[in-house]
């Protein structure tokens, strides 16, 4: 089964799985990479998913021994991706379903990477993890500028500091909304953080 735990300063999550709920997802993604009609590039950033995972399982990343009191856990395997990065590639990954024929596996694995996102989220940001949840629930990757702003949007979000991550991330996620500049300057009107001004004023 999928887990995961937490990477420092809000960065995201360390993805863990045995070895045959990686390749299963890893399968899965490579299968709806190919046949999504809601995926346009095909070598993008929604592949790069089920790179991550594979380098897990081929012990090319984290590889995480059972407790001495607990052996029969068995050993699993862990990638760490950013929070931005992963919520994009889950709702490709979710919205896809809609548009393809599929065994039981595709949804099984989908919902649980659903479900260790969410819970890692409200660990994660606590009280804000509701209305983050909501965000990337609204999140529509569908739209290829979306994926399109993930090198600058990417690039902030790597530059700032766990207070920021914390204060910020709603906002950052808002921002994946090709509309979202047009209306920026109501929203501009609540922020004081010095980032958000620099995120509307960087080019998708």
């Amino acid at each position: 089964m999928l887990s995961y735990s937490l990477l420092k300063n809000h960065a995201g999550i360390l993805l863990i799985g045995d070895y045959t709920s990686l390749t299963c997802l890893h399968e899965v993604v490579h299968d709806v990479n190919e046949r999504s009609p809601i995926v346009k590039d095909k070598e993008g950033s929604f592949l790069g998913l089920a790179y991550d995972v594979r380098k897990a399982y081929e012990r090319q990343r984290e590889v995480i021994q059972p407790p001495k009191q607990f052996e029969e856990i068995g050993v699993r395997y862990g990638v760490q991706i950013l929070w931005p990065v992963l919520l994009l590639q889950q709702r490709l990954l979710r919205q896809s379903l809609a548009f393809l024929s599929h065994t039981a596996k595709t949804p099984s694995i989908t919902y649980a990477l659903e479900a260790v996102i969410e819970d890692a989220l409200r660990e994660d940001f606590g009280a804000q993890a509701g209305h983050i949840i909501d965000l990337w629930q609204r999140l529509d990757p569908a739209q290829s500028e979306v994926f399109d702003m993930m090198n600058s949007r990417g690039g902030i979000f790597c530059s700032l500091t766990k207070a920021q991550r914390m204060a910020g991330f709603a906002q950052l996620l808002s921002s994946f909304d090709p509309m979202y500049e047009r209306f920026y300057p109501t929203h501009a009107a609540q922020q004081t953080s010095h980032w958000v001004s620099n995120l509307a004023s960087r080019p998708s």
